[in-house]
């Protein structure tokens, strides 16, 4: 072991205690320089900042310090200042505000001194003016007058009322309307059609006709405003090139007396029928078409080849589908074309490549058809070649709407980012709905439209829609997209939207409350409605909580397959809604003239 030197270590001691005995010894304190502002979010002079809760950061060359008893030295102007923090070591300062109206000017000012840096160096005097979004008020692009009116008019009532709306009976009708008329003594100031039955609308249908109006004409007519959507049902399976053959050509006047007809009764029509098939459409061209004219296919012994053919109106050419009777019916005694104001030159025999029926070949469901939604857009895919046909179809009968001065709320591509559906939740609640039907409804539970394939298709879509329209001059419609809640990536974009709605079902009233807020906060400039709901809480309490739908829409009442009714607003939801000074009905509504 080694000898330790006792004398070394006491001088040692003796001098450490020396120096720690001394008080005045000077300290070098390094200079450090104050915090040095690097910017705000949002940067002073924002403008379009979103309402409600509102984060403002305020950053610094350095990490900073704050009390929070100096809250209150904080100036906030244009709303409510609610917090002031720095979360941990940082460089911002972090303040909350709320501020709950639109195009407001708001300022935030931080005295010098009140942040503090190293050494608490005091920070620079810091001032923030920025000013919430505005509502868009102009169309994306409706132009007619009365378009203008109505939009204007729900600028103008946005969050002070709230417009009721019905979803109409399977299509094209009122009826829903008129039992919440009966239930309230009100009716819905919005009535909602559907052209879900696009491919049988045709002249021969027996029960669905678009190129009549008159349901809409009405309702517009009697002060109501119009809306309409589109669940729109494509080939289940990849079609072949079209193809048309004339099966007669001449040029016969249909004048107002009745008389004139093209008979098509003899051996070689019925040799033409007989290789006709199901889904096929016979196609009457005509010309010099004048006000009031009507169309009409008649079987040989002149009555109505099916129900609904016998007389109905027409401003171009006219088709008939070719069903399982109208085929036996033209194969045993062929055709007559008559009707009046009109001259017929051409008839002709067209398929879409595959002969397809419509209540059978057809779906919206993607898991139900091999329709690609990407290649709806790519031009020599079979997919474009319906989605053309069948944009022009859908625009020639919305062009009907325009001719009689209708503007409508045009919802088309609904719910595309939800991989849910209400009629989907489970079979039972799938076959309660009466608009659709298949035999594999338990195993599609929570599928997807076709339409609903991924955001980049989607979006093509809409726009690619939205152009077309624009073309063809339907300068009636207003856009209305229908988001899912976080579906950012799904959005058109504020040129092709002029209203965000959404469709809530079996939601309570605060979870209508915060899909309502949310929406709000991140489309703030533009008007938010509850675009379809059904089972949902009173109006009156989501209005109380802080809900200021536009208008809310309830789905149409149904039938479960065992007869025990489906009802997604009952008459007691329905006259709470009516009683509420906020919801407006259509007696209330001013007119679009």
């Amino acid at each position: 072991m080694k000898k330790l030197n006792i004398k070394w270590m006491l001088s040692l001691i003796a001098a450490f205690t020396f120096a720690s005995c001394d008080t005045d010894v000077d300290h070098d304190i390094p200079a450090v320089d104050a915090p040095v502002l690097v910017s705000t979010t949002p940067e002073s002079g924002a403008a379009k900042v979103k309402t409600g809760e509102i984060t403002i950061e305020v950053k610094y060359d350095k990490n900073i310090f704050f009390a929070t008893d100096n809250l209150s030295e904080i100036k906030f102007t244009g709303g409510e200042l609610i917090s002031a923090d720095v979360l941990g070591a940082s460089n911002i300062l972090t303040v909350k505000v709320n501020v709950p109206g639109r195009e407001t000017a708001c300022s935030l000012s931080i005295p010098e001194g009140i942040v503090t840096g190293p050494n608490q160096m005091p920070a620079p005097a810091v001032s923030v003016q920025f000013s919430t979004v505005a509502l868009d008020k102009a169309l994306v692009a409706a132009s007619s007058a009365k378009a203008v009116k109505l939009y204007n008019y729900l600028l103008d009532n946005f969050e002070t009322k709230t417009l009721s709306a019905m979803m109409a009976n399977v299509a094209w009708n009122t009826e829903m309307s008129e039992k919440v008329y009966g239930w309230t003594g009100k009716y819905p100031a919005i009535n909602c059609f559907d052209y879900v039955h696009l491919l049988a609308s045709v002249a021969g249908a027996d029960w669905i006709n678009y190129g009549d109006i008159t349901p809409v004409k009405d309702w517009s007519d009697k002060g109501g405003i119009v809306a309409a959507m589109w669940h729109w049902n494509v080939p289940k399976k990849a079609v072949g090139e079209a193809s048309s053959t004339q099966i007669w050509e001449g040029e016969t006047v249909m004048p107002g007396d009745w008389s004139g007809n093209v008979q098509m009764t003899d051996d070689a029509a019925k040799a033409v029928f007989a290789d006709a098939q199901v889904g096929q459409v016979i196609r009457v061209a005509v010309k010099d078409v004048a006000a009031g004219a009507q169309g009409s296919f008649k079987n040989s012994g002149w009555s109505e080849i099916a129900s609904g053919t016998d007389y109905f109106d027409i401003s171009g050419d006219y088709t008939l589908v070719i069903t399982e009777d109208v085929l036996k019916s033209l194969q045993e005694g062929g055709l007559i074309i008559g009707g009046h104001d009109y001259t017929a030159v051409a008839v002709y025999l067209e398929n879409n490549g595959t002969a397809l029926d419509p209540n059978k070949d057809y779906a919206f469901y993607k898991a139900d058809t091999e329709f690609d939604a990407t290649n709806a857009t790519v031009e020599g895919t079979w997919e474009n070649k319906v989605f053309t046909e069948d944009l022009k179809n859908a625009a020639a009968y919305l062009k009907l709407l325009r001719d009689a001065d209708i503007p409508v709320l045009w919802r088309p591509f609904h719910e595309a980012a939800g991989g849910w559906f209400w009629w989907g939740k489970d079979a039972a609640s799938f076959k309660s709905c009466l608009l659709y039907t298949s035999d594999a409804a338990d195993e599609r539970a929570g599928g997807w439209f076709w339409w609903g394939k991924d955001a980049a298709s989607f979006k093509s879509l809409w726009i690619a829609m939205f152009n077309y329209f624009k073309t063809e001059g339907l300068d009636n419609l207003i856009w209305v997209w229908t988001t899912e809640g976080n579906d950012a990536d799904w959005y058109p974009g504020d040129q092709y939207v002029d209203i965000v709605g959404r469709d809530v079902y079996n939601k309570e009233t605060a979870d209508c409350v915060s899909e309502y807020t949310s929406i709000a906060e991140n489309y703030g400039n533009k008007i938010v409605s509850l675009s379809e709901c059904g089972t949902v809480g009173l109006i009156s309490e989501q209005w109380a909580s802080g809900a200021r739908w536009s208008w809310f829409m309830p789905w149409y009442d149904g039938t479960n397959e065992d007869g025990s009714p489906v009802v997604h607003a009952d008459e007691a939801w329905w006259k709470d809604a009516m009683s509420q000074e906020f919801v407006v009905s259509r007696e209330e509504l001013p007119s679009m003239e």
